[in-house]
């Protein structure tokens, strides 16, 4: 089992809107009804973390809502308030930074050899038991100084996601032979048909000790802002019982920091990488498609009120009444007094909109 967990929950979701807008962002979102996406994760971290600090770093606008979300949680963790650290970032720096503040922070309470659980707040993952199992089988590498992260079993040639390569075996994993972009069809028709290749999860496991030598080693820059920052992340109670760090101590240290994920800043350069393969149920709900899939595949999601005229292979996520007559193939979601209509399959094309809107000046669409 690992010793702590960090969530990263600071993402906006520009993919999902107008459901995640950037006071209410995507972690608070209940996929298909039932818990919200940060929720689950809690639930997730406590299933492979069950004594440790659950560690959630998010942006500061958005710890109150995070928390209070959290409270709500129906789970058998006694002293969970207790547990819970919410790191609020001034600003989003991409994952690298946001990991190794979560890092810096655990160091001043773990030995260096403590496992950390590293999770981000946008997955879909279950069930929780098998998640635990392959936590702990990733600790069990972590704990010979490799960087570890999941691998997802393809399904199908997806082109949205990054692919690991898998090596010679290693414990109940392999070791990494190499991180590969997100391809082109025929490329990913070809990994498929291989074999030995997993999805990147974007789910990681190692020891403090041993992220902070391979960031010293192949990310210098970061590590040197982060190595002697203990009291920029000092934490004080919350009125809930958790810890909370200020965020105005942390303006100074991230104003420096670069804008890179820890796949380019780490993962990718290290040579001490072994990747796990999930036997865990994984969906990145990072566009209105994933959520089409995910809630299809939920016994019980919730569902919009909606009546279909000539009409076939729709999804639709609303908060009104929705009629569809003669169009087919379409996501029309209708959240937050906003309307999106996009063709199944382009979704991604959504992120664009709110980078329009922002350019614009355009307000109330954001």
């Amino acid at each position: 089992m690992a010793d702590a967990t960090i969530i990263l929950a600071g993402g906006v979701g520009t993919r999902l809107w107008p459901a995640s807008l950037r006071e209410s962002p995507k972690q608070l979102l209940r996929i298909g009804g039932g818990p919200s996406l940060i929720q689950r994760a809690i639930t997730l971290g406590l299933a492979a973390t069950p004594t440790g600090p659950i560690v959630i770093v998010t942006n500061r606008d958005h710890v109150g809502a995070i928390e209070e979300d959290a409270t709500e949680l129906e789970v058998d963790a006694p002293g969970l308030a207790e547990r819970m650290v919410y790191l609020p970032e001034p600003v989003g720096r991409n994952t690298a930074p946001a990991i190794a503040l979560g890092i810096i922070y655990l160091r001043s309470i773990l030995p260096a050899d403590a496992q950390v659980l590293v999770l981000t707040a946008d997955h879909v993952i279950g069930p929780p038991d098998q998640f635990a199992s392959d936590a702990s089988a990733a600790c069990e590498l972590a704990a010979s100084g490799d960087l570890v992260c999941f691998g997802i079993t393809p399904d199908r040639p997806e082109t949205g996601y990054g692919y690991i390569r898998a090596g010679v075996p290693r414990g109940r994993g392999f070791r990494v032979d190499a991180f590969t972009e997100k391809p082109d069809l025929p490329t990913a028709e070809e990994y498929l048909s291989q074999g030995g290749y997993y999805w990147n999860a974007g789910i990681f496991c190692f020891s403090i000790g041993g992220f902070l030598t391979e960031l010293d080693k192949h990310a210098p820059e970061i590590a040197a802002a982060f190595m002697d920052s203990d009291d920029a992340v000092g934490t004080e109670e919350t009125p809930a019982g958790s810890q909370t760090a200020d965020p105005d101590r942390l303006a100074t240290l991230y104003a420096g920091l670069p804008k890179i994920s820890i796949d380019y800043a780490l993962m990718e350069k290290s040579e001490h990488v072994a990747v796990v393969p999930a036997t865990f149920s994984w969906n990145d709900v990072g566009s209105w498609d994933e959520v089409a899939r995910v809630t299809a595949e939920e016994p019980g999601a919730d569902r919009a009120v909606v009546i279909e005229v000539e009409a076939h292979g729709n999804h639709v996520d609303s908060d009104l009444p929705v009629a569809i007559c003669g169009v087919s193939d379409v996501h029309v979601v209708v959240r937050n007094g906003k309307v999106l209509v996009c063709r199944r399959g382009s979704s991604q094309l959504v992120k664009q909109v709110v980078e329009t809107a922002e350019s614009a000046d355009m307000p109330d669409l954001l």
